[in-house]
């Protein structure tokens, strides 16, 4: 299986951020594969959403039962995400911004 974008320097992803801590966004992942064609579809419409590089994100608060669904802020805006979406989006903590 090949990455079209990979995260870069740190690789760590929006779903191991802790609830209430912000990052920035370095990149969304997508399989360049037929079997992962809905992968690329979500990484698509994650970018259409405002997950793009050098965004500022913070997750707001998770699900009780697994921890999801996440509660996602991006600008302005609000979201819930599933903890494998979230798994796609590339960040740098705040910490080391």
């Amino acid at each position: 299986m090949s990455i079209l974008k990979t995260v870069t320097s740190s690789n760590i992803t929006l779903d191991q951020l802790r609830t209430g801590d912000s990052a920035l966004v370095v990149d969304v992942l997508a399989y360049d594969n037929s079997e992962h064609q809905s992968t690329f579809d979500i990484a698509r419409r994650l970018k259409e959403l405002g997950f793009v590089k050098g965004e500022t994100v913070r997750i707001l608060h998770r699900g009780y039962f697994g921890g999801e669904p996440l509660a996602v802020r991006i600008g302005q805006s609000t979201f819930a995400l599933r903890r494998f979406e979230a798994a796609l989006i590339g960040i740098t903590p705040a910490g080391s911004i």
